[in-house]
Parts: C-alpha cells; structure tokens; sequence
C-alpha cells in the first residue's frame, strides 16, 4: 500500500487512495457521480483562499472573513456548516471537538476534489472525533503526575464511536413514529459513561461485547457505515495495555497524521486534502483495533518509512539451544508434542501441562498452564520457578529445562511447592475428583507409588486418592512420626472446592476415562493428545474470525464455565451493560413504553402499581409489565397515571388500583415535560438532550382498546433474564 522504497509523501498517500478507493472503507462517503455536495459558499473563492492564507499563516481574520464563516456553506442535504474559531457547526450546533479548519475549506473550495464526496457525513464523524487526544493526555500526565495507562481499545476511537452515534441519532436518524428522538442516543451515554468509571476501564472487552448484544434496533440504520458491523461482532484481545501514540493530531488547523521515521522518532505528515483518504482515515479509526482495519492504520504508521526487509541471522548459542530442545523433544516424543508455538508435556501420572513462549511469572521467559480439561477447554497457570534467571542462558536451553522437570513431574514436586500442590489437589486430566478402585490400575503403578512415597515424606495428603488408600497413606506418615497437620486444612478445601467448580460439568475427557474402565483398556492419552491439537486448532481459527462466539468470548476473558453457568457468577438483578432496563434507557425507552400504554387504554381500564420496592406495574389489556424499583418511580408512574385520567381506588394485596376515568388533562403535555425535566436533574444526567423528546404526544382515550405493538406486550421486570 505504502508503495517501492525511496517514495515521497506524496506518492505513499496517492498508493494508499489507489489500493482503497473501491473498497467499502471509502464508499460509504461516496455520492452519485459528479454531484456537487456544496449549494452555495458565502464569499468569492478569492475572498475564501485570502481566509485560508491568513488561517496558514496565523494572521488574524477580519470581522468581516469571521462573519463569512459564520454564515457558512450549503450543503446538498441541505444541512448548513460553519466555522467559530477551530470549531465546526452544523446547523448552528457547535460540534464537541475541534477540526483542521484549513483543510475544511480547503477541500470546500476545490470542485475538483470534493465532487462525488459526501462531505456531510465526513464532517460529522470529524466533529465528533477527539483529533487533539494526545495533548489531552499530556495535560492530564502533568496535572496527576501519572501517565495514562489505558487499554489500546480505550484510546478515543471507541469514545468518537458512541459520540458519533449521539450526533446521528439526534441530527439524523428518523425517529419513530409519535416521537421526537431516536433511543440509540441513550444507549451510546450510557455506554461511554460506563466505559469512562475506573471499573469500565478495566472490562473494556467484556462491555462491548455486552453493550452490542443488548443495543436498541435503531442502530440498523447505522448498518451501511462499515465499522458498525466490526463493533456488532467484536472479539476482544489479551494483548497487554500499551501506550500507543494517537495517530491524528491538529497543527496549524490541519490535519497531520503521527508516523514513524527512519531514525525510529516520531514525527507529523500532512494528510492530504482528498476526501477518499479521510474516509480512509476515519473508517480505520472507528473500527475496534482487533480488526484488520484497525490494526492496518497502526501498520501504516510504523511502516510509513521502512526502508527494506532485513534478515536476521540467528545466533550460534541459540541455534544450538534450539538444536538441543528438538533432542529433547524426540528422546521423550510420547510424553512431549508439539502443536505451532506450543508444547504439551504429559506428566508421570497423566497430568497435562502446556508450555509457550512469553512473559510468565517472575518475568520468566516462558508461560505454563496446567490443563484442567480440553472440552470445554480450561487452564490453570503454574509457577515452577523463584524468579532467577540469567540473561546469558539460550532460551531453547530455558525451554529444555522447563520440559525435562515437567517430564518428571513426581520427582520435581518434592523441591517446588506450586508443583506439588498441583499434582496433590488436582487427579489427572479426565479422571474425576475423587478416584475409586478401578481407575487405579489405568495409572502407571511404580509412579503411583513414588508419588505417595513421597507425600509421605512432605506430610501432605493426595486428596484426589481413593479413601481407602487416603486413610492408608495418613496411617503410614503417623507410623513413621510425622504427627504434624497433613496438608493445610484451608487449601485442602480450597482445592476441593475450586475442583468441583471446575468438574461440575462432566467433560469428554471423563467420558473417555470411563469407556476405558469399561472395557478394560490402558489410559486413552492418544485421544487426549488429538483433543488437545483439536482445542488449540479451533481457537486459533475462531481468534482469527470475525463471527462472535460465547464460548471463545468467555475463554478469552478467562471467565470458568462454571461462572458462565451460574449466569455470570452475578446476580438475577444484575443486568449487562446495554440492557434497556439499565441507566439512561430505562428513562428514555421502558417509561415511554409506560405513558404509551396508559394513553392507550380506554375509560374504565385499570393498572396496578406494586407499593413495596422491586414490585411490577402491569396493565389490564396489554402484557406490558416493570419493576417498581423505589418511591421516586413509583411517583412518577403515578404522576403519568394523573395526567391521563387515571384515579386511584381502593388498594388490593399490596397494590395500588388505578382506574382511567376520563381523558388526559388540557396541559397533560407541559405537565409531563416538567416533571420529566425535574427526573432529569435529579437522576444526574444533565446536558443529556431532554427525555420528554422520547414521550408521545398526548391523545384522547379510545372507545375501545386497541391492538398494541409487540413493544407494549413485553416482560421488562427485573428477574426476567433476556
């Protein structure tokens, strides 16, 4: 994309454009062929170029060039753009953040160049994008002292994601029928607020994926914008925070893109004035980072000028470790295999363990993770050292190391703790918790009684043993005087505890296990090993996908299927992040869907408010029903009644009976929008568009009840899950 070596600027943008022009990362912002998006200009294009000259040059504009860009240009959707100092308006509406102004009009003053272009759109997603977050961030390390260590994900593009969608879903979307706003622009708040606490920087990942499995079905229409569909499908990553620099930044009020030069500084390069390249630009920028888009802008800055592919030589000491770590993977080629940048090495006794290349614990060179089960898939991490290590030694001689001691598991265990807890609380892989009589002789019998030879000797207990040989083994250490506590009570439940979290779901492995007890056939490690190439090969092909899939979900969160059954480990009240019953929404969505319902039934219908906290509200003719969860809902649901005619009766069983005895009153509608502007402000959403925008207009009371919409004969209490 970047083009041969040795190419300008210049030349690398114009390769860019011509690798990307017919692909949907530009087309979103095309219009049809030779059509002009600006109507009309509010001076001479000599009086504009004299305003970009002196906006380049610093100098000061006149009274009259600051009114000329006040007034600002039409364009073909009829939407009107100006300009107050760096900031863009649309429609008299100032945008958020500031734009390259120059590069604005430049491109508004050129025919040539913004024919064919939706520039309405451009302009928006500028608005809305934070171009200056990098100095934003400077600021911020000076006045915490601190610098910001935020996930890569966090940097500004998901936060201009959800502004964005604010702007579409107030500007515009076509709200419902009855209504004067789309709900989306509630989800898009009450996403970013949750996503900017300290607890939302930490579950980035498993926000957005709650957020798009719970958005509303108005974000449909935002489904022609490429990236929406990246964030809909969105997997998430285990790569480390880092500080990535921000790609765009804003200098003499045009916009330069932060790349990397030769001398491996950083350095600022003009993008050009070509709508193509900033629809480019800024599809990349809003799609999450674990896309291919969004990793290729980052490649782009990186590689902006490389030179040439160097080949790197190995070193000698390291080819020769590497030599030795194959010999030792061929002279113990039933207990160690190999599936890509990962090795399985079989213990004595049949335990699993997994061994890759990266940073462990006590910055070890390597990673090992004890295999707890294959399907579903489930690792335990291991530590087998204290954290000494030379940086002379070869990494294949580490590795080498690393295989040999888990090789001989047993022996191993007696001089490392973390190893020995392991082989003791934990069975081998597909055996059950607790072993009876006749998976014993599936287990190499010389292991076996080395294993308990030496717990003896440790005074720890194998809790995983048949009872019968348990009591055997505690028998013999007393025998010899070892009277001290055998194995410390608390990790002993513990391990149970966490083991039977983990088996509670009887897995493939088991099965296999009792098959060959059945028919009195060795241990079934070949399975095992096939199972394991099998696990490794369908997580690599699922990564790689864009299709979401729950169970890789909660695997890459390192989430316990356990958890996972039990709901998320979190209470029936607890609801994802997205969900309509849940901040901003509730307001903006679910009482709406209540004034409705209360409009829509006829005189003499009746509707029953609970009068203790986390009671329902529920209706006569519709199935429409929510939980009551404090005095100041039920105060405002009664308030809805009041305004449409409703008059409360005689209480039954805990509940308030309210009958509709007329129409709703003459100033049903200012009624509704103070008291909804008074919830506002005392809910903490200030400067949020009015939630009376989402409330019908008021109408008279039916003859009769009428066929609801599927909206109003839907459950939303608060122990329903969805």
């Amino acid at each position: 994309m970047l083009g041969e070596v040795g190419r300008t600027a210049q030349q690398r943008w114009k390769h860019i454009l011509h690798h990307t022009t017919h692909s949907e990362e530009v087309t979103w912002a095309h219009l049809p062929q030779h059509t002009d998006p600006v109507v009309s200009q509010p001076g001479s294009s000599e009086e504009l170029n004299q305003i970009i000259q002196s906006l380049s040059d610093g100098v000061r504009l006149t009274a009259q060039q600051r009114n000329m860009l006040l007034d600002g240009f039409t364009l073909h959707d009829g939407s009107r753009v100006s300009f107050s100092s760096s900031k863009l308006m649309v429609n008299g509406r100032t945008m958020p953040f500031e734009v390259p102004v120059v590069s604005f009009l430049t491109l508004l003053t050129s025919p040539k160049k913004r024919i064919g272009w939706d520039l309405s759109k451009l302009f928006s997603i500028f608005g809305t994008l934070n171009l200056n977050y990098q100095r934003k961030a400077m600021n911020d390390r000076q006045r915490f002292g601190r610098p910001p260590r935020l996930h890569p994900l966090q940097k500004p593009g998901a936060d201009a994601l959800f502004n964005w969608i604010q702007w579409m879903a107030e500007e515009h979307l076509i709200p419902p029928k009855h209504y004067t706003l789309t709900p989306i622009g509630a989800w898009a708040r009450d996403i970013k607020n949750r996503l900017s606490s300290g607890r939302g920087r930490n579950k980035f990942d498993s926000y957005i994926v709650d957020a798009f499995k719970h958005h509303p079905s108005s974000l449909r229409a935002l489904s022609e914008y490429p990236w929406m569909n990246r964030w809909v499908s969105y997997v998430g990553t285990t790569q480390d925070a880092t500080d990535r620099p921000w790609p765009f930044a804003i200098e003499g009020m045009k916009l330069k893109l932060k790349v990397r030069s030769v001398n491996n500084a950083a350095r600022k390069t003009p993008v050009p004035v070509e709508p193509g390249v900033w629809a480019f630009l800024l599809s990349s920028i809003l799609s999450p980072i674990t896309s291919d888009e969004g990793e290729l802008l980052y490649a782009l800055q990186y590689n902006w000028t490389a030179q040439t592919t160097q080949l790197h030589e190995v070193p000698a000491p390291l080819r020769r470790s590497i030599q030795f770590l194959n010999e030792v993977i061929d002279g113990n080629s039933n207990q160690v295999h190999i599936h890509n940048n990962r090795l399985l090495v079989v213990g004595k006794l049949g335990h699993f363990y997994e061994v890759r290349v990266g940073k462990g614990v006590h910055s070890a060179p390597f990673i090992i993770e004890a295999i707890r089960s294959l399907e579903p898939r489930r690792t335990y991490p291991l530590c087998i050292h204290s954290g000494t290590f030379h940086a002379t030694v070869p990494l294949g001689d580490t590795i080498a190391a690393v295989v040999l001691s888990l090789v001989d598991d047993i022996n191993v265990a007696t001089s490392i703790d973390s190893l020995a807890l392991e082989l003791h609380s934990t069975s081998p892989l597909g055996f059950p918790r607790t072993l009876e009589d006749a998976h014993i002789p599936l287990l190499d019998s010389t292991n076996l009684a080395a294993f308990v030879q030496h717990a003896v000797r440790r005074r720890q207990s194998i809790t995983w043993l048949p009872p019968e040989m348990r009591r055997a083994t505690n028998a013999q250490a007393r025998r010899q005087g070892n009277f001290a506590p055998l194995f410390n009570r608390q990790h002993e439940f513990n391990a149970h505890h966490r083991h039977d979290l983990e088996r509670s779901v009887l897995s493939r492995t088991n099965t296999l296990v009792q098959h060959a007890i059945a028919a009195n056939r060795p241990p079934p490690l070949p399975q095992f090993i096939e199972m394991w190439h099998t696990s490794l090969s369908s997580d690599e092909g699922g990564s790689s996908g864009t299709g979401h899939d729950d169970h890789l979900y909660h695997r890459i969160h390192g989430r316990n299927e356990w958890m996972f059954l039990r709901n998320f480990a979190e209470a029936e009240t607890v609801h994802p992040i997205g969900d309509a019953r849940e901040g901003e929404r509730r307001y903006c969505e679910l009482f709406p869907l209540l004034w409705e319902a209360m409009m829509l039934h006829p005189v003499g219908s009746t509707l029953r408010i609970s009068q203790q906290n986390n009671g329902v509200i529920n209706f006569q003719h519709c199935n429409l029903s929510l939980t009551v969860r404090n005095p100041q809902e039920r105060r405002i649901m009664c308030r809805f009644a009041t305004l449409l005619g409703y008059r409360e009766r005689e209480p039954a069983q805990g509940m308030m009976i309210l009958e509709r005895r007329g129409g709703p009153r003459n100033n049903a509608r200012r009624d509704l929008t103070l008291l909804l502007n008074r919830s506002q402000g005392n809910l903490g959403v200030r400067g949020a568009p009015p939630w009376w925008w989402h409330y019908r207009d008021v109408c008279q009371a039916p003859a009769q009840a009428p066929e609801f919409r599927w909206e109003l004969e839907q459950e939303y209490r608060d122990d329903i899950r969805r």
